[in-house]
């Protein structure tokens, strides 16, 4: 009974994660990562010529990077919502980018007094300071240019491209005139950064941690793809609090937050959800000759923290053998690793690391602290240490098995 309730809520989160705004915006927030991965890197530079003092001359110019790159943030996430709706809707996509980034141009700079804003202001507005109001923002300047119907040039003898942009003229003006009045007299953009605040400020604790790991891995052991579902959700703020962490350390400070987006990488889903590198470790010296020959083709795939063939071949989905490691797991990683942050014992994420890389270069990457190293061997060590009791009783299940098959084929 209590499984078909579980099911049944399963049921109406994966609604909700096929609603067309939550497709829209997981979809545009991950565009934008190889954008916020190039001016990692654009930063990692900078604070390492920083560090040892090489060419000093040309610190300005790789702090300038990454301020055009990832400082831009907002402004390259509302061409991603424009472009992604417009995907979604099958209507053109240049327009629509267009659209969503004018109009967040304009909630963001239209109230500030232009004669004294300077450079690094300006490129603050449209960084992440901005980024929930992006969201709001862009997306329902698509909804109301999508609602306008306003064709004035129906000749069908002129190229669909052109029809499209002149008819486009008036239902432009109409959404970008609405959004300025909001933006100018009501002040839209302070108004939702301001909806944020509560949420922003004590997002960064381990209490969220633990509800969108259990959640993530639940989903994830029922065989849905629980890490969709968790980006739509609380990517935006994970990214957020990764780029206000470079921001602090661009500006020669420590970095504050702890559960940026590289924590939950490098330091709990080491090998892929349900933390699973140890796993694939303890798996390489099992008695089951199945068993280590799962791990010996999972286990390249694994260091690179793709582990479909553990989820699906071993199996982990559905198996109640795999089902309290793989939630206990992460759990007990991002106690330990947030618990390491908070006091202090490693560098704070700053940076982002491809996930493909093997964990623990990301784990110094996005922190720069060869600590982090430390860590993340130390989670894998944890993770092994905890999978390893439950593998063994499912080796026991598999010898047996094997031992009848062995049997029967005797007997043949």
């Amino acid at each position: 009974m209590e499984y078909k309730k579980l099911i049944s809520f399963l049921h109406y989160i994966e609604k909700f994660s096929a609603f067309p705004f939550v497709i829209i915006l997981r979809n545009s927030m991950i565009n934008i990562i190889p954008i916020i991965i190039v001016g990692s890197f654009f930063l990692l530079i900078f604070v390492f010529m920083k560090q040892y003092n090489f060419l000093p001359y040309y610190l300005d110019f790789y702090r300038k990077l990454y301020l055009l790159t990832m400082g831009l943030i907002s402004l390259y996430l509302s061409f991603s919502i424009g472009y992604n709706y417009a995907s979604y809707y099958g209507k053109d996509r240049i327009l629509y980018s267009i659209l969503s980034s004018t109009c967040f141009w304009v909630s963001a700079l239209i109230y500030l007094d232009w004669k004294s804003l300077n450079g690094m202001d300006f490129i603050s507005s449209l960084g992440v300071k901005n980024m929930f109001s992006t969201i709001v923002i862009s997306l329902l300047s698509c909804y109301i240019f999508n609602s306008i119907r306003i064709e004035i040039f129906v000749d069908r003898s002129v190229p669909d491209y052109i029809r499209n942009s002149l008819n486009s003229i008036f239902p432009f003006f109409i959404t970008i005139f609405v959004i300025s009045i909001f933006a100018a007299f009501f002040k839209l953009n302070e108004f939702l950064k301001s909806l944020l605040f509560p949420f922003e400020k004590y997002g960064d604790n381990l209490i969220v941690v633990w509800i969108t790991n259990i959640f993530l891995h639940l989903t994830n052991f029922l065989g849905i793809h629980g890490i969709s579902l968790i980006n739509s959700v609380f990517l935006s703020l994970w990214q957020g609090y990764l780029v206000k962490n470079a921001e602090l350390i661009l500006n020669q400070l420590q970095p504050v937050y702890i559960t940026a987006y590289p924590f939950f990488q490098w330091f709990i889903w080491i090998g892929g959800a349900g933390s699973t590198l140890g796993l694939n470790i303890v798996l390489l010296f099992s008695k089951s000759s199945y068993l280590r020959s799962i791990a010996k083709g999972a286990i390249i795939p694994s260091i690179f923290n793709i582990n479909e063939p553990l989820l699906f071949g071993l199996p982990i989905v559905l198996n109640p053998y795999f089902f309290i490691p793989f939630i206990v797991t992460p759990l007990v990683l991002g106690t330990i690793s947030f618990l390491v942050f908070y006091y202090g014992l490693v560098t704070r994420p700053y940076i982002e690391a491809p996930w493909m890389f093997p964990s623990p270069l990301g784990a110094f990457l996005c922190t720069t602290d060869y600590k982090a190293i430390i860590l993340n061997f130390v989670n894998i060590s944890i993770s092994a240490l905890i999978y390893l009791p439950f593998v063994k009783a499912y080796e026991m299940k598999i010898l047996k098995e094997e031992k009848g098959i062995d049997q029967l084929e005797e007997e043949k």
